[in-house]
């Protein structure tokens, strides 16, 4: 090859790596050049920003794009439910705002992200028929509730480095749900179905098959094929890592659910892939760096959390175990010492996305728990 030749190849490298680092830069991630522009920006801009970046929060994406595109699911799976979500969302950022919590939590959609389930939640789980007007006082209500405790929560688990995870938005809604019950004159709960019984000839592998994208929508109380495959690709577009894991943690929920013998109308609904989901993509690569040690036990955290799931219904039925097994599996998780130079913790502080976090952690000669402190 002519120097020539060898000249031209460089450039075309050159050229395909600036493009790459643009894209990662600024659709990846967390599109750190917008954040950048915004800041000499008014606070009105921010706090939009803010909110769009808290519809991926729930999902460990801190992506306003990745954020628009989980938007247009919930349109797609129920308008009314997309409303009340948006409702919300706005509410805990106000609320924030009010209590003078961190600009860079709100602005980073951090906490408003909790209003934003509350108020899908408590949509999704109600008897009444969709554009029930009144559902939306106690959506503003129990959003505000769920502000109030992500700083609680955040301040107590603090002191063992452990995030307050969705907690403060399960607590909220649940208190909801279990104050109103099915026979609320105002607000009632839809009442179970009774299940149908475990047939393994009869299972419909197409629906499983569907089941991985509805578990991945569970986490936003969707259970549209379409809207689930939407907030999948919404993760794609974020973090490749995360995308990944959340397949898998999916497929270990809906396998493991089935080892369990759950109704097969739950298994297709994806309500078994949802937790073990959370699970796999909060440990394999958002507070833990990824490695193989830490692919491992995201493995078993999808896992753990369908075993706490099943344990949970059986003592929590007819009320909704929500995403609680989520919250318990990834805090054992997070809480276990190791003395591997390859499972390295994520300060808090500095958790970003994980390729970033590739790049800034490699494996060196500290444990977990030295990593941390």
């Amino acid at each position: 090859m002519s120097d020539v030749e060898a000249g031209s190849v460089r450039r075309s490298v050159s050229t395909a790596m600036v493009r790459e680092n643009a894209f990662s830069r600024y659709v990846m991630g967390n599109v750190q050049p917008l954040t950048d522009w915004l800041q000499d920006k008014p606070f009105v801009l921010r706090f939009v920003v803010g909110c769009v970046r808290g519809y991926g929060q729930p999902i460990f994406l801190n992506n306003p794009i990745s954020g628009t595109i989980i938007f247009a699911a919930l349109l797609v799976q129920n308008q009314w439910m997309a409303i009340n979500g948006m409702v919300g969302i706005v509410t805990s950022q106000v609320t924030a705002l009010a209590m003078a919590l961190s600009t860079n939590d709100i602005e980073n959609g951090s906490i408003c992200f909790q209003g934003l389930m509350t108020g899908l939640v408590i949509t999704a789980k109600s008897a009444e028929e969709s554009w029930y007007g009144y559902l939306v006082f106690p959506v503003m209500l129990y959003s505000s509730f769920s502000v109030l405790l992500t700083s609680a929560l955040g301040n107590l688990l603090g002191q063992w480095t452990i995030p307050a995870f969705n907690l403060p938005f399960n607590i909220a809604t649940f208190l909801f749900i279990a104050g109103t019950g099915p026979y609320n004159a105002h607000f009632a709960q839809a009442s179970g179905v009774s299940p149908d019984m475990w047939e393994g000839h009869s299972l419909d592998w197409i629906e499983i098959l569907k089941s991985i994208p509805r578990g991945i929508g569970q986490c936003y109380a969707c259970d549209n094929v379409i809207s689930g495959s939407l907030i999948t690709f919404s993760m794609l577009v974020c973090s490749p890592i995360i995308f990944g894991h959340a397949l898998l943690g999916s497929l270990l929920g809906i396998f493991t659910g089935m080892a369990l013998a759950v109704p097969p109308s739950q298994i297709y609904a994806g309500e078994w892939g949802y937790n073990a989901m959370l699970s796999c993509s909060c440990i394999g690569g958002f507070f833990y760096v990824l490695t193989w040690r830490s692919h491992l036990l995201a493995l078993f955290s999808a896992v753990f959390a369908t075993a706490v799931c099943a344990g949970m219904v059986g003592m929590l039925t007819p009320l909704p175990v929500l995403a609680f097994p989520f919250c318990i599996a990834s805090a054992m998780s997070l809480l276990m010492t190791s003395e591997s130079k390859n499972l390295i913790r994520v300060p808090l502080s500095t958790i970003t996305y994980p390729e970033e976090h590739r790049r800034k952690f490699k494996p060196s000669n500290v444990a977990v728990h030295d990593v941390i402190t």
